[in-house]
């Protein structure tokens, strides 16, 4: 039996870095940023490198935050054609 893809194949993804940071225990503020028992997702791009990686370090020192980072699919950006 062929295997069946559930994806259209016009369908584009490229895969992207995120980090998902969540706050199991309830509402926690840090750096700025609200956390609550949801995933808040940001994704490489969203904000200069250096500043995320100053923001990831903050929240990994906050032992009631739970911070992670996976790879995934997302659409990928639609190309415009150029114009003459």
């Amino acid at each position: 039996m062929a295997k069946t893809s559930t994806k259209p194949d016009d369908a584009k993804t490229v895969t992207r870095p995120v980090i998902i940071v969540t706050a199991p225990g309830g509402p926690r503020r840090r750096a700025g940023y609200g956390f609550g028992p949801e995933e808040t997702k940001f994704y490489e791009g969203d904000m200069p490198n250096a500043e995320l990686e100053k923001l990831i370090e903050q929240w990994r020192d906050d032992p009631l935050l739970k911070v992670d980072a996976r790879m995934e699919e997302v659409a990928a950006p639609v190309e415009e054609p150029a114009e003459d």
